[in-house]
């Protein structure tokens, strides 16, 4: 009866070895294609920082000339006269207004950029986070094949070396 139960126990961890095989290679499957996605997304991210960036740093040539051309205005006297007599001022206000939106919006970018760097930075890392763990998981799928093999050949040589004891435990069930 002992033997019995053997066998039966190597069949039964066979069978969950190679269980464990087709569901890893399931969840190795998955993660392939999520990391597949997640490089992508990496790849598309780059430039559009790299863009962001460059568009950052035109922002801020246009708003240098703009603060430049502001100052020279504002030094010149005649000029502050004739925006105070035709515009009443307006024309100065108007300036200082759209260069502090300039400065407002070149503020926002580089945060954003910030931000962008920092997402990209964490992609990267949980990218390299999941090809390690699809390699651990390679691993395992190679040692749940081992195990079922181990088992599956056990279970076939055992049954072979004790095939003579089984009819004697079935025949004394019967008695």
């Amino acid at each position: 009866m002992g033997r019995l139960l053997v066998l039966s126990f190597l069949i039964i961890l066979a069978s969950a070895s190679m269980a464990g095989y087709y569901f890893v290679t399931e969840m190795i499957i998955s993660g392939g294609k999520q990391i597949a996605d997640g490089q992508k997304r990496l790849e598309e991210g780059q430039p559009a920082l790299e863009e962001g960036k460059a568009r950052i740093a035109a922002g801020r040539r246009e708003l240098s000339k703009g603060q430049e051309e502001y100052d020279r205005a504002r030094e010149n006297p005649f000029l502050v006269l004739v925006d105070r007599l035709l515009k009443g001022g307006k024309g100065f206000e108007d300036a200082r207004r759209r260069i502090a939106e300039g400065l407002e919006r070149i503020a926002r970018g580089e945060d954003e950029i910030d931000s962008g760097t920092r997402l990209l930075g964490a992609g990267e890392i949980e990218l390299q986070l999941g090809m390690a763990q699809l390699k651990r998981a390679k691993d395992v799928r190679v040692a749940f094949v081992l195990a079922a093999s181990l088992f599956t050949f056990l279970s076939i040589f055992l049954g072979f070396r004790w095939r003579r004891s089984f009819p004697r435990i079935f025949k004394r069930r019967r008695s």
